[in-house]
């Protein structure tokens, strides 16, 4: 018995010393209420999406992200359904065999490819991704975020930041996104300028069908350095060359110009949607959203913005093929807290028991 005591002293003393000193972070921190009409009932819904991340920094090379993410977590007799779940776990070694390669073991998500989320990661770049994804723009359907999410158990054998301009990644790993026993390889390929960046990537899984299934994709960004920009994400995230005509309805498109003159700034959105997505099927084919953002504020310079989105919505999945919002909004920065206020209008169909919904969010990390 006394044995086992100090056996049982000394493992919560050796992990109370791995824990505090482990950084400890919340690195996506988001909740956002939707409220809504259901058959004339007014309705409260809310999403939340947290990550909690431990690393040991540089020297370590490990990171643990556990996850919290709901929708209606409102809902009291729900909360039993809601837990804090494992998200991803890696460790790195660092030079190996003192070579310039960094080597990742991984397991669960990893790196999601064509989102530009990479740039200010692992480069330090300011904010190139575009704001038309996630719960915002897409509350009752697929949470659209980047082209292809590597998912799984696996080795990231990779070249970090040469020069702060380049870096190249190989993925091997077993495929979460199609199960046990089937395997998958990426490559992905960043170049980091001033005005100019890219991101390439392709990758394949088996053994699936006769020949496997192949993916790839790209993100070009440039900024013209006097008030333009322009943003394009356009891959392929799913591609079976025995079952699969090779069509635009497999393309995942978004293209996005910027044009900003001062504090006023129109950004037009295009976005695709594919036959599959994290090889999954969609069945949103064709479907297509054009969003046009007129925002009155530089966020990198005042604490307050807002203006209107329009957006029109195609679709032949749907029981109504088009789609007319319009949508004001305003945008707070208050101690680190990013709140979000905004109000979809809904023009065309004009129903008045269906005419509006309203969000409320706040985003922060610490």
């Amino acid at each position: 018995m006394k044995l086992r005591s100090l056996m049982l002293g000394l493992f919560f003393l050796a992990s109370a010393n791995a824990i505090f000193a482990a950084d400890i972070s919340v690195p996506d921190f988001e909740l956002i209420t939707r409220g809504y009409l259901d058959a004339g009932t007014f309705k409260l819904d809310t999403h939340g999406a947290m990550d909690f991340q431990i690393g040991g920094g540089y020297k370590f090379g490990g990171n643990v992200l556990l996850s919290f993410q709901g929708d209606n977590i409102g809902d009291i007799s729900t909360l039993s359904t809601t837990h804090l779940t494992f998200k991803g776990a890696s460790l790195t070694i660092h030079n190996l065999f003192r070579s310039p390669l960094d080597l990742t073991y991984f397991s669960g998500y990893n790196d999601t490819f064509g989102n530009g989320d990479v740039f200010p990661q692992d480069f330090g770049t300011a904010p190139i991704a575009s704001r038309y994804r996630g719960y915002y723009y897409f509350p009752t359907g697929i949470e659209y975020d980047g082209i292809y999410t590597v998912a799984g158990t696996g080795l990231r054998l990779s070249i970090p930041n040469v020069s702060k301009r380049f870096d190249s990644q190989l993925y091997i790993y077993q495929d979460a996104n199609l199960g046990a026993g089937y395997y998958g390889s990426d490559f992905r390929v960043l170049l980091n300028y001033d005005h100019f960046k890219f991101e390439g990537f392709v990758g394949s899984s088996f053994p699936v069908s006769t020949a496997g299934i192949y993916r790839g994709g790209a993100l070009l960004y440039y900024n013209t350095g006097s008030g333009g920009e322009f943003l394009t994400e356009i891959g392929v995230p799913r591609w079976d060359p025995i079952k699969d005509t090779f069509d635009i309805g497999l393309l995942y498109l978004l293209f996005e110009p910027r044009v900003s003159f001062g504090s006023f700034s129109i950004t037009p959105t295009l976005f695709w949607h594919p036959y599959y997505y994290n090889d999954a099927a969609t069945n949103q084919v064709p479907t297509a959203n054009i969003n046009v953002d007129f925002r009155f504020g530089n966020p990198e310079k005042n604490p307050t913005t807002g203006g209107f989105e329009t957006e029109i919505d195609y679709s032949t999945t749907s029981s109504t093929q088009f789609q007319a919002l319009l949508s004001p909004y305003l945008r707070l920065v208050a101690s680190g807290v990013i709140w979000n206020f905004k109000v979809d209008i809904k023009l065309y169909p004009f129903v008045l028991s269906d005419i509006a919904e309203g969000y409320v969010g706040v985003q922060a990390q610490f």
